[in-house]
């Protein structure tokens, strides 16, 4: 049964005049004697002071319902509601199992009750606004919004406030006693702060009197006598404490110190540092953006100086790094778009800093680890011209090999681009016409290459790698490679005997520089060098080509007649394609070549061309006539399979590809043949292996010439291997294969990112996992175990054949539902070594968490222990363990 009744209801005015129906006995008296009322104007004029309508306690209706009985005295003065009994007053709501309504004295009072076992049931849950009370019993009185509560629990933030008595006063701040603070959800939680005194203020901060840590409900015997938590709704700037340790190499450390400006709603920025007994530092800036609709990013810059690995305390030798990473993604849509990513250090940054320290809300290391040898960076600006067929791209790029030390810079690369244009086809969209298919396009790219590769120098056989710093990049960026070039296609298609397609194709290109570099033969050794002079005059690059294909695909399927066969049929497709290409000689041009006669290793006389733009950004022109004739076969192979459990037939893709490839040249004088291209791939056991494959097959022979005084020196000759009953060398392979064991870790990043995405972690980590769904720990898969394995072959002119084989297994176990290991290791075949393992153990403590890395051996051996609670307003709550592998160094 359930009851609902509204006490004082709101009168309306009625919309018009109210009709009085008609006395069925008529009247036969004379008519009044009295007149009625003059409809002249009243000569007295209205009163000028208005007096309002008298104001009650109560502002605004109260509504309340219950599930058993409402029970009232006569005059509505006392109101009790019995049964999951609600009263709702403007932004106060309160349930209960028992409320009583005290219109006289303006209180309502709410209990619960007791069961049939005698168990209180129905306890008060209390709602002002945005704040949640879950109490025992309250006395609330609407007048003055005030009220007393009994064994309230009410949640600030991301914390729990648990009081044995509290008043709320009409500021809606909680003043109570006897009481605790936790970020624990549970009734009884696993960690508490008792407190004798505290006053919460709403979206501000709780201060404590005397407190104390509880655990398991055992108290630590250290206490404080006054405390201060905040609980704000909006972020705040503040100081950023640092944690302490010791290390061997830097000695005694405070790290992770520091400010945090909350510039605006848009802008954050946190900047802290470490400091070290042995003279070390460190500092940090790491800063977010976020503009709703528009775009959002973060710009991180570190800087250390670290000491050398003499561990001496008065050391004088230190080395300096720094590192630089810029995120930018736009979140419009729109005709212009700008995007970055950066990602910059010093070589010896990864080697000098320990990017394992910390927990896993550190993202900044999330593009460098300490075995990363490259590294990437990209600026890029795109604009689509709206009614033209035109786009335009700005580009700047960093590539960074932190093992050679090479820098290669793009500052910058501006493309345009033309999409195809069909002048032949007709308005109206109809294809009648022989050359509607004809197209051309224009395509244009402008660049300034910077780099600290000077080259091969003299007779030097490697290229020298000049320091790249500050004080250099200068002399870098105006000896930069600096080029345009412009490329014109045009081609069309058509059919041909009805299978084949033919596209033949005409190519101008040309490539614009500003200077030009000279050649000379050395005097004493004949040997032709390059000149360090640079003449600086603008000169440009014609060069065309000419080519046309043909292709088809041939269907082939085999079926098989057997009833009870579970293979039902074979498709085979094969698809072959030809190809025909010319390009001219342009050694005889003297603007690009230099020419030089000389004498080969045998005496014989010699012509050499030489490029006035070799190394430059878009290369020198084409040297030699090439006529070349290019051909493929790309294959593929699917069953149809039924088995007992299938209604239908089903396909299973036995070969995904087998191609192979290459071109043979009719104009050349030598070696015409060209190495031929061998690729495969396919999935085997159910599609639970991938296996990739790819070769490269030399087809002429190979054989080893004596030299006076000297070892044998193997040649190779302008003979066909097959003519001598073999297939040739394989110059070049490569096989990797990879597979995940367990069938549900498959699709574990889709379903990470769909939790990630719905989960209350900040913007900024859900970002990075969601780009990055391996760093998310997911209990809920029992176990994923990631098999890799690589294999290299090479076999060069006179070398020996070289083999690089690598295995490699990542993956995670959950011990229990809270309980989860993960691991990465790997093996070198050749050096016999292991590559770097990591050990992880993580442990769910439902209000806390528990993080063990581990990297038991090699150079970076190191480990990390961590336990915190996860709520960020009390993330400085923890005990953290660690050792730095600089230690070992």
């Amino acid at each position: 049964m359930a009851s609902y009744a509204q006490v004082e209801p709101t009168v309306k005015t009625p919309e018009s005049i109210l009709r009085v129906k008609t006395d069925s006995i008529k009247n036969t008296t004379p008519s009044d004697t009295i007149p009625p009322p003059s409809t002249q104007a009243d000569t007295l004029k209205s009163d000028t002071l208005k007096t309002p309508p008298p104001k009650g306690d109560i502002e605004t209706t109260i509504n309340y319902s219950a599930r058993d009985s409402i029970r009232a005295t006569l005059d509505n003065q006392m109101v009790w509601l019995y049964g999951q009994a609600k009263i709702v007053y403007g932004e106060i709501e309160l349930e209960a199992d028992e409320i009583v309504i005290d219109y006289a004295n303006s209180t309502l009072t709410a209990h619960g009750t007791r069961d049939s076992l005698g168990q209180r049931i129905g306890y008060p849950v209390f709602k002002n606004g945005a704040e949640l009370y879950e109490t025992k019993d309250i006395i609330y009185n609407f007048k003055t919004k005030r009220a007393r509560i009994s064994e309230v629990v009410t949640q600030q933030g991301e914390g729990y406030l648990h009081s044995e008595a509290a008043f709320k006063n009409e500021n809606n701040e909680i003043l109570s006693v006897h009481n605790s603070y936790t970020t624990c959800n549970l009734e009884h939680p696993h960690f508490r702060i008792r407190a004798t005194k505290t006053k919460a203020i709403p979206n501000d901060k709780i201060v404590a009197g005397p407190f104390y840590m509880e655990f398991n409900d055992i108290p630590l015997p250290i206490g404080f006598l006054f405390g201060m938590f905040p609980s704000p709704r909006k972020s705040a700037s503040g100081i950023i404490v640092p944690s302490y340790g010791e290390e061997r190499r830097r000695g005694f450390n405070l790290r992770g110190g520091g400010y945090f400006f909350d510039i605006s709603e848009y802008a954050k920025l946190a900047l802290t540092g470490d400091i070290y007994s042995k003279g070390g530092h460190a500092l940090y800036a790491n800063s977010s953006y976020l503009k709703r609709y528009h775009y959002s990013g973060s710009l991180n810059f570190s800087y250390s100086k670290n000491p050398d690995s003499d561990d001496k305390i008065e050391t004088q030798n230190f080395t300096k790094d720094f590192r630089l990473t810029w995120s930018h993604s736009p979140q419009s849509k729109g005709t212009g778009r700008f995007s970055a990513s950066v990602n910059a250090a010093t070589t010896t940054y990864n080697q000098n800093n320990y990017l394992g320290y910390g927990t896993s809300a550190d993202l900044t290391t999330s593009s460098l680890s300490n075995i990363s040898t490259k590294l990437s960076s990209n600026i890029s600006y795109s604009k689509r011209f709206t009614g033209t067929p035109f786009t335009m791209g700005l580009n700047m790029s960093h590539n960074q090999d932190l093992v050679t030390k090479i820098v290669d810079l793009s500052l910058p690369t501006l493309t345009v681009n033309m999409t195809n244009i069909y002048p032949f086809q007709r308005k109206n969209g109809s294809s009648n016409g022989p050359l509607d298919n004809f197209s051309v396009s224009y395509s244009m790219a402008a660049s300034n290459r910077v780099t600290n590769n000077l080259g091969k120098i003299g007779n030097s056989d490697t290229d020298s790698i000049a320091p790249f710093n500050f004080n250099s990049f200068g002399r870098f960026f105006e000896n930069g490679k600096k080029g345009i070039r412009h490329s014109i296609p045009a081609s069309f298609s058509f059919k041909a005997l009805r299978y084949f397609t033919v596209s033949p194709s005409v190519s101008y290109e040309e490539k614009w520089y500003f200077e030009k570099r000279g050649w000379y033969e050395d005097p004493t050794t004949k040997e032709i060098l390059r000149s360090d002079t640079i003449r600086k005059e603008f000169n440009r690059i014609s060069n065309y080509s000419f080519s046309t294909s043909l292709t088809t695909r041939l269907y082939g399927t085999y079926f098989f007649k057997k009833k009870d066969s579970k293979i039902k049929a074979i498709r085979h497709v094969v698809n072959p394609s030809v190809s025909f290409g010319f390009t001219p000689d342009f050694t005889g041009n003297r603007k690009y070549f230099e020419e030089f006669e000389t004498n080969d290793s045998q005496g014989k006389s010699l012509t050499v061309y030489k490029s006035y733009h070799e190394g430059f950004v878009y290369g020198g022109s084409n040297t030699g006539k090439s006529g070349s004739i290019g051909f493929s076969l790309g294959n593929n192979l699917e069953a149809k399979v039924q088995g007992p459990q299938d209604s239908v037939a089903r396909k299973v893709m036995l070969l995904n590809n087998l191609s192979f490839s290459s071109s043979y040249n009719i104009i050349a004088d030598s070696f015409k043949l060209a190495p031929i291209g061998i690729s495969a791939n396919t999935n085997i056991l159910n599609n639970k292996l991938n296996l990739n494959l790819s070769a490269t097959l030399d087809p002429y022979n190979y054989v080893m010439r004596p030299v006076e005084g000297e070892e044998p020196v193997e040649k190779r000759m302008d003979q066909l291997a097959w003519k001598s009953g073999r297939l040739g060398r394989i110059t070049s392979a490569t096989l990797a294969m990879s597979t995940n064991l367990n069938p549900k870790a498959r699709s574990k990043e889709t379903s990470s990112r769909e939790k990630i995405a719905k989960s209350n972690m900040p913007q900024q980590e859900k970002e990075f996992l969601i780009q990055n769904p391996d760093a998310y720990i997911d209990f809920e898969i029992p176990w994923s175990l990631n098999l890799s394995y690589n294999l290299s072959y090479t076999h060069a002119v006179d070398s020996d054949p070289n083999v690089v084989q690598t295995v490699s297994a990542n993956g995670d176990l959950s011990l229990s539902e809270k309980w989860k290991v993960t691991y990465s290791t790997g093996y070198h075949f050749e050096s016999k070594e292991f590559t770097q393992t990591n050990l992880g153990i993580s442990r769910d403590l439902h209000c806390w968490t528990m993080h063990l890395n581990w990297t038991p051996f090699g150079r970076f051996q190191s480990f990390n222990f961590t336990i915190n609670v996860k709520a960020s307003i009390l993330q400085d709550l923890k005990l953290e363990r660690r050792k730095s592998f600089l230690d070992n160094l």
